[in-house]
């Protein structure tokens, strides 16, 4: 059987790849800060590397640490196996000041070249892997596939008389394990303006269609349009929601119109995408725009704002389990649009973001669960500085809050904003590249990823950007 033994490291870390017959070959794990080529040595500088392997089974795990430059043995570990990496560097007084983690089941045995390399950044800021992805896209949607990649497909190519060559229809994506972005050889059969991902599956959809494609093989073939669809014009577009029992939600209320600042045409269509890939839909009692979707475990499908209008309106709405149409919360009508929805507590969640009357609207925390006199509990100094629409938010240890959006107005820059809901404290997270009609996307190694979008003097953004949330 081959072993791995871990050795010496350049400026980080490095492994050899013994086998019972042969001379061991060395194979140097090189922990890199991507474009940010001073995050190690940032105030406070990193005095110590700690690398860790786990097994896919969860029965080998290894690790060593070493000063940068120094030397680290990890002994020997079956090289027959997929590990996933963890870095952690750590400053003078202990405390975690740089991560990184691999993509899942990297297999040793199987590598070629002489070098893995393993990216780390610094906590609490964006960072630029290396490399970045080959064309850029504006307002496109995004996901991740195969535990491995991030992809955008569809919405407008970036980048003046450059893109004319640049098939909307073509996936452009980023290795997290080469670090690296490349493009699709095909295109597929549409240019998305909606993703939902199964695997090496996706389903695309347009105003005209839908269509499944099977990226490993380049199969597709034709979704049938769903009873009680009057075309899958009136869910294009929206967010896709994931929920916990393998279920896809395409929300056409929770869909971005062409400006930043503007939601899309209302709509009360939710594709439903069964985890067989059957197609359903389910209806809200009201058309909305600009709406806010999440999953809630125990409750079920939440579309909150987005402006309902009518004497029964109410600002929240819940597909449960198992339920087929839509049911209102007795919530007062919520005018606020472009607001992104996190879980922040068991049957708990708190819209941030969105426009309401021109101006930036409140966060508010809300128990969609409710169902006697239910209102929306404004939280005093967590609403976010600016006018934000199109707002993704995402829940992060420690009662935070990442979101992520466009700003209203002029230009539509992206925007990120991290919320501390105790402390009632907002502090904004800039871009380490400007730029506007970005796409964030939860990655498979852990961290938020931001693709996409063009700079303000009109160049293609194609440096990938991440978050670590921990």
């Amino acid at each position: 059987m081959k072993t791995l033994r871990m050795g010496r490291v350049l400026p980080a870390i490095g492994l050899l790849l013994p086998s019972c017959a042969e001379e061991p070959r060395t194979l140097t794990i090189e922990v890199v800060p991507g474009h940010e080529a001073a995050a190690f040595q940032e105030d406070p500088p990193v005095a110590r590397i700690e690398v860790t392997a786990t097994a896919a089974e969860g029965d080998v795990t290894v690790s060593a640490a070493a000063a940068p430059g120094g030397e680290l043995d990890f002994g020997e570990i079956p090289a027959e196996r997929a590990y996933t990496f963890e870095v952690r560097g750590v400053d003078a007084g202990g405390a975690t000041v740089v991560r990184g983690r691999s993509a899942s089941g990297i297999y040793l045995a199987g590598l070629t070249g002489e070098v893995l390399p393993l990216f780390a950044q610094r906590l609490g800021q964006w960072a630029r892997p290396p490399g970045g992805l080959a064309a850029s896209r504006v307002g496109a949607p995004g996901a991740a596939l195969a535990e491995r990649y991030l992809m955008l497909t569809g919405g407008a190519v970036a980048g003046g008389a450059a893109a004319d060559d640049v098939d909307p229809a073509r996936i452009d994506g980023y290795d997290l394990a080469a670090w690296g972005g490349s493009a699709s050889g095909g295109a597929l059969p549409r240019a998305a303006r909606s993703l939902v991902v199964r695997a090496n599956l996706l389903l695309t959809l347009d105003d005209g269609g839908a269509t499944w494609t099977d990226v490993a093989s380049g199969q597709s073939a034709e979704a049938p349009l769903p009873a009680g669809l009057a075309s899958f014009a009136e869910v294009a577009g929206g967010r896709t929601v994931e929920a916990a029992d393998g279920r896809s939600f395409v929300v056409g209320a929770a869909r971005a119109g062409q400006a930043a600042e503007a939601p899309g045409e209302p709509s009360d269509a939710v594709l439903v995408v069964g985890a067989d890939r059957t197609l359903t839909v389910a209806r809200l009692r009201h058309a909305r725009a600009g709406a806010a979707a999440v999953w809630v475990e125990g409750v079920g499908l939440v579309v909150a704002g987005g402006g309902a209008e009518g004497a029964d309106a109410a600002g929240l709405e819940v597909l449960g389990d198992g339920a087929t149409a839509f049911q209102p919360r007795p919530f007062p009508p919520d005018a606020a649009r472009g607001a992104g929805a996190a879980v922040t507590a068991p049957g708990e969640i708190v819209l941030v973001g969105g426009v309401q009357g021109g101006a930036a609207a409140p966060t508010r925390r809300l128990a969609p669960g409710c169902a006697g006199e239910c209102a929306a509990v404004e939280i005093a100094g967590a609403a976010l500085p600016a006018a934000i629409a199109g707002v993704a938010a995402f829940t992060l240890p420690g009662g935070r809050i990442l979101a992520v959006g466009s700003e209203a107005g002029a230009g539509g820059l992206t925007r990120s904003y991290l919320v501390d809901l105790a402390a009632a404290q907002i502090e904004e997270l800039p871009l380490r590249e400007p730029r506007r009609g970005a796409t964030v996307v939860p990655a498979p190694n852990g961290t938020l990823a931001l693709l996409g979008g063009v700079h303000a003097e009109g160049t293609p953004a194609l440096a990938v950007e991440t978050f670590f949330p921990e």
